[in-house]
């Protein structure tokens, strides 16, 4: 299917691209229509990196602005956790305590990480991205353990 792809594509840029050379008209200065300068070249790599930085850094906001709503949402149900704990006796209750405790450390890993991709550049945030990431898929697998636990 690939090959056939490909095959498709290259006969409509043939087909697109006429058969019959253009004529070419010489303007002022020797420079022809269609050809490109350094100027063009700079301006358009300025460009292209502009749009490639703007990408990165709504990337990088998206990824914090769902990182923390995620966290706030788990953080409540810690909250609901530490509560359901309350009520329980002895080893339960220390087994249950340092679990929560757990999930806690967990979630201020994770919190450390997102705050680590607000401090760093759009460019760079993509390696700190993969460690938030498994701080809080650390935290979340925890969290589901502790509910099906108890």
């Amino acid at each position: 299917m690939s090959r056939s792809f490909w095959t498709l594509m290259v006969g409509l840029v043939f087909l697109a691209s006429g058969c019959e050379p253009k004529p070419v008209n010489p303007t002022p200065g020797n420079v022809t229509p269609g050809n490109v300068t350094p100027d063009d070249v700079r301006q358009d790599i300025g460009k292209a990196l502009d749009t490639t930085t703007k990408s990165a850094e709504q990337t990088k906001e998206d990824f914090q602005r769902n990182l923390r709503a995620r966290i706030n949402e788990l953080e409540a149900e810690i909250a609901k956790l530490r509560e359901q704990g309350r009520d329980f006796k002895d080893e339960t209750k220390s087994s249950w305590d340092h679990m929560v405790a757990d999930l806690e450390t967990k979630r201020e890993a994770a919190r450390v990480k997102l705050d680590e991709i607000g401090r760093s550049s759009a460019e760079a945030w993509r390696d700190i991205q993969k460690g938030a990431q498994s701080a809080w898929d650390d935290l979340d697998k925890a969290f589901q353990e502790a509910s099906n636990k108890f």
